[in-house]
C-alpha cells in the first residue's frame, strides 16, 4: 500500500467519522510503577488474610432469618410427620389369599417360611375356588358377567 493510498484512506475517514478521526492515537491507560513488581506480594497478603478470617468460627450465620427461617420450618415438618404419621398396618399370613402370598414371596424373595402354612393356605383356596365352580350360574348372571368384561361372544362361539 502506498503513501496515496493512505493519505485518500485518511480523507474519506475524515468524512465519513470526523470524531473518530480526530482522537489521538495512543495508549490511554497507566499502571502506578512498580505495580507488578509488588502484585504478587499483595495477593499473596491478601489471600492471607481471608484465610484467616474464615477460619474463625461464628454461630452468627445461623441467626440470619434465611438461615433460620427454612430450618426451623423443616423442624416443624418433621415434628408433624412424627406426630401425625401413618402408623403401618400389621398383616397377619392368614389374612393373606395365596396369591397374594405368591406375589410377594416372588418380589421379596423367598424367606424361610414353613412349609406347612403355606400348603394350608393353598389348601383353603383351591376348595374356595371348587365351591365357586360348583355353584350354578343362571344365564342371566352369565350374560352380565359377558357384557360387564366385554368379552367376543362371536370368539366364545368359534372355541365351543
Amino acid at each position: 500500500m502506498n503513501e496515496q493510498d493512505k493519505i485518500s484512506e485518511l480523507d474519506e475517514l475524515k468524512k465519513m467519522a470526523p470524531t473518530l478521526s480526530s482522537l489521538k492515537k495512543g495508549n490511554h491507560f497507566s499502571v502506578p510503577q512498580d505495580y507488578f513488581d509488588e502484585f504478587p506480594i499483595n495477593l499473596k497478603n491478601r489471600i492471607d488474610e481471608q484465610e484467616s478470617t474464615s477460619t474463625k468460627f461464628s454461630l452468627a450465620w445461623l441467626f440470619n432469618y434465611q438461615v433460620l427461617a427454612p430450618i426451623s420450618s423443616l423442624i416443624v415438618i418433621m415434628i408433624l410427620g412424627l406426630i401425625y404419621g401413618t402408623p403401618e398396618k400389621s398383616v397377619e399370613l392368614e389374612d393373606l389369599s395365596a396369591n397374594e402370598i405368591e406375589l410377594s414371596l416372588e418380589y421379596y424373595g423367598y424367606p424361610s417360611i414353613d412349609d406347612e402354612i403355606l400348603a394350608e393356605l393353598y389348601t383353603e383356596e383351591s376348595n374356595n375356588i371348587e365351591s365357586i365352580s360348583k355353584e350354578e350360574l343362571s344365564e342371566e348372571e352369565i350374560i352380565d358377567y359377558l357384557l360387564e368384561e366385554n368379552v367376543d361372544v362371536s370368539q366364545i362361539y368359534f372355541e365351543l
